[in-house]
């Protein structure tokens, strides 16, 4: 509600009560309770209680509004809306599926799920900051037998549920597509749904105990944030160039490259024993190539952190925005270094941020002033400070096949990507499902795009194939 309206409404709809108290002010203190009480008894039990639907009614009648079930959103959940014009808010989970779904069992999982997550049939509403619901059902939700997916890959979440899901039948398979909304969930959030529907598929009975926690602040308790790390200070001012050139293409490319079980068996040996994590392999090996293609010493990475992490008692369902991020993520690289040199130092440097909870950085804030600051000019403010950098990086983790798996149905291959990024904009997403490592860029251009793109993936994955041959 606007600051003028609240005035106005708020001015002319107390007069009745200013009135009333003031009358019966007025006779208490000339001692005449009898008419204090009935005027009391009048205004507050006879009009305030008795006619009160009648009077909601009536406003609603005559400002046309309709009772709305509504969920407001959250700090991190405002985040990702605010910066809708340049990255929509969307994630998407592609699976290959042998055997057919039964879709009448998708819809009562759909169904089901949303008495736990009510917000996946609902649309957002941008201007009030809030997930609104209209009536969606899981028929709105399911789509059968969709032939081209992807024209519905830019879904808009304020006439859409925020989940969506496209299912195109083959001889003995499906491709089945998940969409869901970033300004519901994240990444970790987004797995958390995944294995939940498939569960209430799989005929799992829902918990009445099972809620959705969405409110971060749990996470931010006893959560101290140190300074930001010598690196981070002496290359605060670095920036890095596009690895895209600005263009007018409007064509959607999913790109993808695979690394193996086996190699990953080996990337994962060779990562453990340079005391390293595959989340740094995998940021070493792209901050190389952007190094060599770009011909630069030292590259910047903003890189994600699942906050859920920092809370180890922390085991409920969290279909919801708890995401940091570690804003800037400095490597050098000169000239002659070797990929373990790299990666000690990514190594060295994440430990630090991490200690130092770098990845809460300026959440503890927003948190306590989401609700305080009018939402226009926060979302000015966010547009300032949650700067997007050209070029990005999102590892959105293991995929669990022991969690994710259909009745009567194999998973032959399943990967997350991010949402469709324009020109000049490129992110590099990994996710992993049986232990095959999916390399992702999903991008939108020309020809020249998705030409480009493919070839980073490469690069990138032969920088680690190459590596563990060394």
């Amino acid at each position: 509600m606007s600051a003028i309206k609240f005035i106005l409404i708020s001015t002319f709809a107390r007069i009745p009560s200013v009135l009333s108290s003031t009358i019966s002010g007025s006779t208490m203190h000339q001692g005449t309770w009898e008419i204090s009480l009935v005027v009391f008894f009048i205004t507050g039990t006879i009009v305030g209680i008795g006619f009160q639907d009648r009077l909601v009614s009536f406003c609603r009648k005559h400002t046309k509004r309709s009772v709305d079930v509504t969920t407001d959103c959250e700090c991190l959940d405002f985040v990702e809306a605010s910066h809708r014009h340049r990255v929509y808010p969307l994630m998407y989970c592609h699976m290959d599926i042998l055997g057919h779904l039964d879709i009448d069992r998708m819809k009562q999982s759909v169904t089901l799920s949303s008495e736990v997550v009510p917000e996946i049939l609902y649309a957002y509403n941008f201007k009030k900051s809030r997930f609104v619901s209209l009536g969606y059902t899981a028929d709105d939700v399911i789509k059968y037998n969709v032939e081209q997916p992807d024209h519905f890959l830019r879904l808009d979440l304020s006439s859409h549920p925020q989940l969506q899901i496209f299912i195109t039948p083959k001889e003995d398979h499906d491709l089945v597509l998940i969409v869901m909304s970033h300004i519901l969930s994240d990444g970790e959030g987004f797995l958390q749904y995944l294995y939940l529907l498939a569960a209430l598929y799989n005929g799992k009975n829902l918990d009445n105990n099972v809620q959705n926690l969405r409110d971060i602040s749990l996470l931010l308790e006893n959560i101290h944030i140190l300074a930001p790390t010598q690196q981070t200070k002496y290359h605060r001012h670095i920036s890095i160039p596009p690895l895209r050139s600005k263009e007018n293409g409007s064509q959607i490319f999913c790109l993808t490259s695979q690394i193996p079980a086996s190699s990953m068996i080996l990337i994962h040996q060779k990562a453990k024993k340079s005391e390293a994590t595959l989340n740094d392999v995998f940021m070493t090996a792209y901050a190389r190539v952007i190094a060599r293609l770009k011909n630069i010493n030292t590259v910047v990475l903003p890189c994600p952190a699942n906050l859920r992490k920092f809370h180890p008692g922390l085991s409920d369902l969290t279909v919801a925005n708890m995401t940091g991020i570690y804003q800037k993520v400095v490597i050098e690289i000169p000239p002659g270094c070797s990929f373990t040199t790299t990666l000690q130092q990514v190594h060295l440097e994440m430990e630090l941020q991490k200690s130092q909870n770098r990845c809460f950085a300026g959440i503890k804030a927003l948190n306590e002033t989401f609700h305080k600051v009018p939402r226009p000019l926060l979302g000015q403010v966010i547009k300032a400070t949650y700067r997007l950098l050209p070029i990005s990086y999102s590892n959105l983790g293991i995929i669990d096949h022991e969690k994710l798996h259909f009745k009567n149905c194999t998973i032959q291959s399943c990967f997350l990507t991010g949402t469709y990024r324009i020109p000049p904009d490129f992110q590099l997403t990994v996710s992993t499902f049986k232990n095959i490592c999916t390399l992702n860029c999903t991008l939108l251009g020309s020809a020249d795009s998705e030409k480009g793109g493919q070839c980073l993936l490469e690069l990138i994955k032969q920088e680690m194939l190459d590596w563990i041959i060394s």
